[in-house]
Protein backbone atom coordinates (compact mmCIF):
# COMPACT_ATOMS: atom_id res chain seq x y z
CA UNK A 1 0.00 0.00 0.00
CA UNK A 2 2.99 1.92 0.66
CA UNK A 3 3.86 2.05 -3.00
CA UNK A 4 0.56 3.13 -4.13
CA UNK A 5 0.10 6.23 -1.80
CA UNK A 6 4.09 7.09 -3.03
CA UNK A 7 2.88 6.86 -6.17
CA UNK A 8 -0.65 8.99 -6.21
CA UNK A 9 1.50 11.48 -4.25
CA UNK A 10 4.34 11.64 -7.24
CA UNK A 11 1.33 12.40 -9.47
CA UNK A 12 -0.83 14.56 -7.74
CA UNK A 13 2.89 16.40 -6.98
CA UNK A 14 3.51 16.72 -10.83
CA UNK A 15 0.08 17.70 -11.32
CA UNK A 16 0.05 20.52 -9.48
CA UNK A 17 3.68 21.88 -10.22
CA UNK A 18 2.53 21.62 -14.06
CA UNK A 19 -0.82 23.61 -13.22
CA UNK A 20 1.78 26.58 -11.20
CA UNK A 21 4.17 26.85 -14.23
CA UNK A 22 1.44 26.85 -16.39
CA UNK A 23 -0.39 29.37 -14.52
CA UNK A 24 2.94 31.84 -14.50
CA UNK A 25 3.34 31.30 -18.36
CA UNK A 26 -0.35 32.10 -18.85
CA UNK A 27 0.29 34.87 -16.63
CA UNK A 28 3.56 36.29 -17.91
CA UNK A 29 1.30 36.00 -21.29
CA UNK A 30 -0.96 38.06 -20.42
CA UNK A 31 0.82 40.52 -19.30
CA UNK A 32 3.12 40.96 -22.46
CA UNK A 33 -0.54 41.09 -24.29
CA UNK A 34 -1.46 44.17 -22.49
CA UNK A 35 2.01 45.99 -22.70
CA UNK A 36 1.77 45.99 -26.85
CA UNK A 37 -0.52 48.88 -26.32
CA UNK A 38 0.79 51.45 -27.87
CA UNK A 39 1.12 54.55 -26.09
CA UNK A 40 0.34 56.38 -29.90
CA UNK A 41 -2.27 53.99 -30.66
CA UNK A 42 -5.86 55.09 -31.68
CA UNK A 43 -8.60 52.76 -29.41
CA UNK A 44 -12.23 52.90 -29.03
CA UNK A 45 -15.44 51.66 -27.70
CA UNK A 46 -19.11 51.25 -28.34
CA UNK A 47 -20.95 51.08 -25.31
CA UNK A 48 -24.92 51.15 -24.79
CA UNK A 49 -24.99 50.87 -21.16
CA UNK A 50 -24.37 52.29 -17.71
CA UNK A 51 -22.40 49.38 -16.58
CA UNK A 52 -20.25 49.51 -20.41
CA UNK A 53 -19.37 53.02 -20.06
CA UNK A 54 -17.92 52.57 -16.27
CA UNK A 55 -15.82 50.13 -17.64
CA UNK A 56 -14.84 51.99 -20.58
CA UNK A 57 -13.69 55.09 -18.86
CA UNK A 58 -11.76 53.16 -16.47
CA UNK A 59 -10.15 51.37 -19.46
CA UNK A 60 -9.31 54.65 -21.17
CA UNK A 61 -7.76 56.13 -18.25
CA UNK A 62 -6.00 53.29 -17.61
CA UNK A 63 -4.71 53.74 -21.13
CA UNK A 64 -4.30 57.20 -21.53
CA UNK A 65 -2.27 57.31 -17.82
CA UNK A 66 1.39 58.52 -18.63
CA UNK A 67 0.30 58.15 -22.33
CA UNK A 68 -0.62 61.27 -23.48
CA UNK A 69 0.06 60.71 -27.52
CA UNK A 70 -2.73 57.74 -27.31
CA UNK A 71 -6.09 58.45 -28.22
CA UNK A 72 -9.02 56.69 -26.63
CA UNK A 73 -13.14 57.56 -27.61
CA UNK A 74 -16.01 56.05 -26.02
CA UNK A 75 -19.10 56.05 -28.49
CA UNK A 76 -22.26 56.08 -27.10
CA UNK A 77 -25.68 53.90 -28.01
CA UNK A 78 -28.53 53.00 -26.03
CA UNK A 79 -30.05 53.71 -22.64
CA UNK A 80 -26.67 55.52 -21.27
CA UNK A 81 -27.60 58.51 -23.59
CA UNK A 82 -30.58 59.49 -21.22
CA UNK A 83 -28.94 58.24 -18.00
CA UNK A 84 -26.24 60.57 -18.80
CA UNK A 85 -28.10 63.93 -18.86
CA UNK A 86 -29.01 63.35 -14.82
CA UNK A 87 -27.06 60.49 -13.18
CA UNK A 88 -24.52 62.46 -11.09
CA UNK A 89 -21.90 59.30 -11.33
CA UNK A 90 -22.27 59.36 -14.73
CA UNK A 91 -21.29 62.90 -15.01
CA UNK A 92 -18.25 62.48 -12.35
CA UNK A 93 -17.36 60.05 -15.05
CA UNK A 94 -17.41 62.73 -17.98
CA UNK A 95 -15.97 65.14 -15.92
CA UNK A 96 -12.81 62.27 -15.47
CA UNK A 97 -12.59 61.61 -18.89
CA UNK A 98 -12.23 65.97 -19.85
CA UNK A 99 -9.66 65.61 -17.52
CA UNK A 100 -7.83 62.89 -19.02
CA UNK A 101 -8.41 63.86 -22.40
CA UNK A 102 -11.27 60.87 -23.43
CA UNK A 103 -13.14 61.73 -26.30
CA UNK A 104 -16.98 61.31 -25.56
CA UNK A 105 -19.41 60.71 -28.36
CA UNK A 106 -22.90 60.14 -28.62
CA UNK A 107 -25.43 59.59 -30.92
CA UNK A 108 -27.88 61.67 -32.11
CA UNK A 109 -30.43 58.39 -33.00
CA UNK A 110 -30.37 57.28 -29.26
CA UNK A 111 -30.90 60.89 -28.58
CA UNK A 112 -33.79 61.45 -30.82
CA UNK A 113 -35.58 57.64 -29.61
CA UNK A 114 -35.26 59.01 -25.84
CA UNK A 115 -35.84 62.39 -26.01
CA UNK A 116 -32.54 64.06 -25.06
CA UNK A 117 -31.38 67.34 -26.52
CA UNK A 118 -28.02 68.78 -27.06
CA UNK A 119 -28.70 71.20 -24.36
CA UNK A 120 -29.03 67.88 -21.82
CA UNK A 121 -25.83 66.75 -22.32
CA UNK A 122 -22.49 68.20 -20.62
CA UNK A 123 -20.81 70.47 -22.64
CA UNK A 124 -17.87 68.25 -23.30
CA UNK A 125 -19.50 65.23 -25.18
CA UNK A 126 -19.63 65.47 -28.91
CA UNK A 127 -22.30 63.91 -30.88
CA UNK A 128 -22.98 62.07 -34.13
CA UNK A 129 -25.75 61.68 -36.58
CA UNK A 130 -25.22 57.96 -35.97
CA UNK A 131 -22.93 55.61 -33.65
CA UNK A 132 -22.59 52.80 -35.83
CA UNK A 133 -21.24 54.71 -38.88
CA UNK A 134 -18.72 56.91 -36.52
CA UNK A 135 -17.59 53.51 -35.24
CA UNK A 136 -16.98 52.02 -38.92
CA UNK A 137 -15.40 55.67 -39.58
CA UNK A 138 -12.69 55.13 -36.95
CA UNK A 139 -12.04 52.16 -38.21
CA UNK A 140 -11.36 53.41 -41.18
CA UNK A 141 -9.23 55.98 -39.51
CA UNK A 142 -7.41 53.08 -38.00
CA UNK A 143 -8.89 53.14 -34.94
CA UNK A 144 -8.94 49.36 -32.98
CA UNK A 145 -12.62 49.16 -31.83
CA UNK A 146 -14.76 46.95 -29.75
CA UNK A 147 -18.20 47.02 -29.00
CA UNK A 148 -19.78 45.69 -25.81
Amino acid sequence: MSKMKTFFFSVFTLLMLGNYFSSAQTTEAIDNIEKSIKVDGKYAILAGNYKHFEGSVRTGLRMRNGNPDLQFQIVLIGMVVKEITTDEHLLALVEDCKTAGIQIVICQNAMKALSVTKADLHPYIETTSSGFLYMFGLQENGFKVITL
